[in-house]
């Protein structure tokens, strides 16, 4: 079973850049941390994090009820959700989604069935990463305003991790 690579932003070098110039891949915060758990828990979810997408690497900078540090980039669902830093990214069942249904995550730990995700987006207007709440169980639907509530929020991370 394979998975879909997430590709490259149009913009990358001026992303990676951005990366390195706010040095958002080596910040941890406990504001953040606070946000990550309100996005989950508004997805009901079995835990939340927020991600920088460095060069190779998935980099976890807060979180909520997971261990996870880092991923490669290659597997990292939230690699997909910077390539549309205007939308929510939603996988309501990795495991019949063609992208997704033969990635290490779903097919091992954590074994991700649903992901919401929304961009990081620095004051110069690229995305850095993204925030996000994940279940081992899938979804069937989402409230168009939990949407709206994510992108608040990851406006809200971003701050507490640039600031």
């Amino acid at each position: 079973m394979s998975f879909l690579r997430p590709a490259n932003p149009a913009n990358e070098a001026e992303r990676q850049a951005a990366v390195d110039r706010y040095g958002a891949a080596k910040k941890r915060s406990r504001a953040a941390d606070a946000l990550v758990a309100e996005a989950a828990t508004l997805f009901d979810a079995k835990f939340g994090i927020a991600t920088i997408i460095d060069r190779e690497k998935m980099i976890v900078t807060s979180r909520y009820r997971s261990d996870l540090d880092e991923i490669d980039r290659a597997i990292s669902f939230c690699g997909h959700t910077i390539l549309n830093p205007d939308n929510v990214m939603v996988i309501f069942n990795a495991g019949l989604d063609r992208r997704f249904a033969g990635n290490p995550l779903v097919r091992g730990e954590p074994r991700i069935a649903f992901y919401v995700g929304a961009p990081l987006i620095a004051p110069t207007g690229e995305v850095l990463g993204a925030l996000c709440a994940i279940d081992t169980l899938p979804r069937a639907q989402l409230l168009p305003q939990a949407r709206t509530e994510l992108q608040t929020l990851a406006s809200r991370v971003t701050d507490a991790l640039l600031g």
